[in-house]
């Protein structure tokens, strides 16, 4: 059966680093401004958060019209909208290729990436899931939230789906991560390369939702 009619709209990229890495706040500010300059049109901002800080307090937040990036000693997140016609694989490609450059001139170690993707559908989701969905309550409801979970390889996928008809929201989240026990260096892969791989699942449940 035909799926939906989706388009892509925002990604969320995040890079899990080893722990107990030495992070560095300048020296990683530094070298991301370095890879990001010409993407953001703001500074990045460093926080005065003292050393023993607990580790997920952020050390760094940089923000812009249609991008976002943060870290602490855990993680770095960095968020883009994709406008209209534009090729959002090829985005990520580049932002992918920025931000572990930068990783990687400071020395750290990457050992898991995640990947959340936002989309819209110009199809009815609650109409095509009725056609999976013998369950009169549901298929009577408003308002409706359906997920569940694929295991790919060494990555889990969750495909989230929201309905709310009265708020016009008909949107589909595709939640993918590499496994924790399933450590990138120990298996050979960087951070790069496990992004990218994010990136090609993602492509296939595009073509693939259900």
């Amino acid at each position: 059966m035909k799926g939906p009619n989706v388009n892509i709209y925002k990604i969320q990229m995040a890079y899990f680093f080893r722990e107990k890495s030495p992070i560095r706040t300048f020296g990683l500010i530094s070298s991301l401004y370095a890879q990001l300059k010409d993407v953001f049109k703001t500074e990045p901002q460093s926080l005065p958060i003292p050393d023993e800080a607990p580790e997920d307090v952020p050390r760094c937040i940089w923000n812009d019209v249609n991008t976002s990036l943060t870290f602490n000693k855990v993680r770095l997140d960095f968020t883009f909208n994709i406008p209209s016609k534009s090729n959002w694989k090829q985005l990520l490609t580049e932002f992918n290729k920025k931000i572990t450059v930068a990783i990687d001139e400071q020395e750290i170690i990457i050992d898991r990436v995640g990947l959340v993707s936002e989309l819209m559908s110009a199809d009815s989701l609650h109409e095509l899931l009725k056609e999976y969905i013998q369950i009169n309550k549901f298929n009577d409801a408003g308002e409706a939230n359906i997920s569940w979970l694929e295991s790919i390889e060494s990555y889990n996928v969750w495909t989230y789906f929201t309905i709310n008809e009265s708020k016009d929201i008909n949107k589909i989240v595709f939640d993918i991560n590499s496994l924790p026990e399933c450590k990138l260096a120990d298996q050979g892969t960087t951070g790069k390369e496990a992004m990218d791989k994010c990136a090609e699942l993602l492509k296939g449940k595009m073509i693939n939702v259900l």
